[in-house]
């Protein structure tokens, strides 16, 4: 089974450091890897207890999808928002998510916009449909380019039923 485990290039996250967190980190991340879903668990708490914020987003993650734990998106959703409180795009667009499955549009949008600022191709096409279902289809087009720029799969095909949709 593949790692839904969000990896960084953890030389370029601020703060980074040869330090206890990243190792829970990189031990946690070594059992996920290996499929041992509840030992990664376990050593990504550690590192997200201590404030790391890939950690963080991973313990949400593992709540989101009952990786290692019992699914639970309230928890979920709380460690993804400190995640990304600390401007992590991955965690930012997950919050965003879960923020639109609760009918807050407006906390989604503002979620899905930090994180496609930051590039995060998922976020991009996201927040393109979120404009493109409130029938903004130059915003949506935007970002569906965008997210084509950082190469998202769907979002070529995206533009092009878009393309179609204003013929």
């Amino acid at each position: 089974m593949a790692s839904f485990f969000f990896a960084i290039a953890l030389l370029s996250w601020p703060g980074y450091a040869n330090n206890q967190s990243e190792n829970w980190y990189q031990t946690g991340f070594a059992h996920s890897l290996a499929g041992r879903d509840l030992q990664a668990f376990e050593w990504m708490l550690k590192a997200a207890n201590s404030g790391y914020a890939p950690a963080q987003n991973n313990v949400g993650l593992s709540f989101l999808h009952g990786l290692g734990v019992e699914k639970n998106d309230n928890k979920a959703f709380a460690w993804f928002k400190k995640a990304a409180k600390q401007n992590l795009p991955d965690a930012q667009n997950q919050l965003a998510i879960l923020y639109e499955n609760r009918g807050k549009p407006q906390q989604a949008y503002k979620w899905w916009l930090a994180a496609a600022r930051q590039n995060d191709e998922f976020a991009q096409f996201n927040l393109a449909v979120w404009f493109l279902q409130k029938n903004h289809k130059k915003k949506a087009y935007y970002w569906f380019k965008k997210a084509l720029e950082n190469q998202h799969s769907g979002a070529a095909a995206a533009l092009n039923e878009l393309d179609k949709l204003q013929k």
